[in-house]
């Protein structure tokens, strides 16, 4: 009895003993062939080479491969296929914080695995020498996959690390690459060996999304080219690597490498998507489109979103988009940029204000013929405006109430036409400068220095200032011919939409200097009813006897309604004569 309580509990302590178990330092009977497929989890004590001319394919089986402290994990100059079978996927983990942990120099495929390292994940490498020039050149293709570098620094004091470098030619999809404080593509290439990236359908995270490094590059390249992936992070661009993007891009980062790498060198046809509050400066190239997504903003930098006969989508906001310039389709944080934006010698150039700004400069206007619109907005101003001798500027206001404002002064040297707005002080006209009035409100003085014509009204205003306007334009012919189209039937006609079409392009507001525009809308009107073609009477008729759906389900109702009140009174007719 005694040997057996012993027994008892030595078993029960060991079983409170805590065992490490060691995972297998190599592949020894896991290999079948040019195959190894991991039976458990695997620690290499020192790297695994393949050599020139061998082939190996490594299924992790969902197991952990963990590289050595020193040297690389797998060192490629074959041709290997990394992939994983099991059902609960494993992992490639690599501790060493001073070497990378996958190394080709041959033909590597990895698909369908994570790798993760302290370091360089994966180093698609290239040989950098004159007398090896060309003896490797890492061939890597990554599917299915995530990448991952956990490294936290500055990776430069110790070597360019990053979740995927590429000396050589590299593809990359449906793949996750994560490098928080990381790169996590790092292209690199020397006066030896050229690169060639190409990411597609993935998701890049990374302090820099994709960097570039040539070292005394003068007869290498450099091209990486992107497609339906999306980044965070930044991205640099050196002198000499081209860039190429297209499809959907997605970039959830606020920094300007929007503007200076994607956009500049997007395709046509491509979406750049802002996923992320942005303030930047925005060049949006031809056919292509930028569409700040549902719940973030865009704020409009100093350097103006320029859309050009490229595309703005706002399932989002634009903000601090204050002026629009419509003959290149741009939007400024004020007048001043906006009018410094358009170029020497434009002609009849239309301004628009969206809001009312605040311009913390003066402006100065030289050799440009501007049409600028108030817009119902006020421009506020202690520096002034300026007009040079060879300008060309003129001053509207199209808003339905006439709030546009001008608080600040204008001085002119050239040619001023003034035909809306409520100005804070009269306009300084300097010796052979010619300032026109055709309408706005001014301080009373501003009666001395102009002549009102006989198609202008003077109104004093309460508060002193005095309004001056031209007259209504005389829309008599416009309701007469409105009157006579309200006198036909539409539908007696093919094509009354042409009359429909006329009517509603008048303008109601114009003065009598635009009547000769004014009497063209009657002329249209007139034109178009004159063009009308009855419908053939075999139409009407089918019309008249195949009423719509709507009326016909009237018709059935109104039907049904009356034999139900005549069923209902010859039942109470019945009833009372039992």
């Amino acid at each position: 009895m005694k040997k057996k309580i012993f027994s008892l509990g030595f078993i029960a302590l060991l079983i409170a003993l805590p065992f490490a178990v060691k995972a297998a330092t190599s592949f020894d009977g896991m290999q079948s062939g040019n195959v190894i497929k991991l039976t458990e989890d695997v620690t290499l004590s020192k790297t695994h080479e393949i050599n020139e001319g061998e082939s190996l394919t490594i299924d992790l089986n969902g197991h952990t491969l963990t590289g050595p402290t020193d040297g690389y994990l797998i060192d490629n100059k074959g041709t290997v296929k990394i992939i994983d079978t099991g059902s609960n996927k494993g992992k490639i983990s690599c501790p060493s914080n001073t070497s990378s942990c996958l190394r080709n120099l041959g033909t590597m495929e990895i698909d369908g695995i994570t790798v993760e390292s302290a370091f360089a994940a994966v180093k698609n490498d290239g040989t950098g020498s004159e007398d090896q020039k060309g003896e490797h050149y890492g061939n890597l293709t990554v599917k299915n996959s995530t990448i991952i570098s956990t490294r936290v620094g500055n990776s430069q004091t110790v070597g360019y690390t990053g979740a995927i470098q590429n000396w050589g030619f590299a593809e990359i999809s449906n793949t996750t690459i994560l490098a928080e404080k990381e790169y996590g593509v790092f292209v690199r290439s020397d006066n030896f060996v050229s690169s060639n990236t190409i990411i597609k359908d993935s998701n890049i995270n990374a302090a820099y999304a994709i960097y570039n490094e040539k070292l005394g590059a003068v007869t290498t390249t450099q091209n990486v080219t992107v497609s339906n992936t999306e980044i965070t992070g930044k991205i640099s661009k050196l002198s000499g690597v081209d860039y190429t993007f297209s499809g959907d891009i997605t970039i959830h980062t606020n920094h300007n490498f929007i503007n200076h790498v994607i956009l500049n060198a997007s395709e046509e046809g491509t979406n750049v998507i802002i996923d992320v509050d942005c303030t930047s400066t925005l060049v949006i190239p031809d056919n292509v489109t930028v569409t700040i997504a549902e719940g973030k903003s865009l704020t409009v930098g100093s350097g103006g979103v320029k859309i050009g006969n490229g595309k703005l989508v706002l399932d989002g906001e634009l903000k601090n988009a204050n002026v629009y310039v419509e003959a290149t389709n741009s939007y400024w944080t004020n007048l001043r940029y906006a009018i410094n934006s358009v170029p020497l010698d434009s002609k009849d150039i239309n301004v628009k204000l969206l809001a009312d700004t605040n311009e913390i400069s003066s402006i100065s206007i030289s050799r440009k013929e501007i049409n600028i619109d108030l817009n119902g907005h006020t421009i506020n101003s202690t520096k002034g405006i300026s007009i040079a001798n060879n300008s060309d500027i003129t001053i509207n206001d199209t808003s339905k109430d006439q709030t546009g404002k001008v608080n600040t002064t204008i001085t002119n040297s050239g040619k001023l036409t003034i035909k809306g707005g409520t100005y804070q002080t009269i306009p300084t006209t300097n010796a052979g400068a010619t300032t026109t009035v055709e309408g706005g409100t001014f301080p009373k003085e501003i009666l001395d220095q102009v002549t009102v014509n006989e198609n202008q009204t003077v109104t004093t205003n309460e508060d002193g200032t005095v309004t001056i306007a031209y007259k209504k334009a005389d829309y008599d012919k416009v309701e007469e011919a409105i009157d006579k189209a309200n006198k036909l039937n539409k539908n007696d006609y093919k094509n009354f939409s042409l009359v429909e079409d006329a009517i509603n392009k008048v303008d109601w507001n114009k003065n009598i200097t635009e009547q000769k525009e004014v009497d063209k809308y009657a002329e249209d009107i007139l034109k178009a009813i004159d063009s009308l073609e009855l419908k053939d009477k075999e139409d009407i008729k089918d019309e008249a006897t195949n009423p719509k759906t709507s009326d016909s389900i009237i018709l059935v109702a109104v039907i049904g309604g009356i034999a139900v009140i005549v069923a209902v009174t010859a039942f109470i007719v019945l009833k009372k004569k039992a």
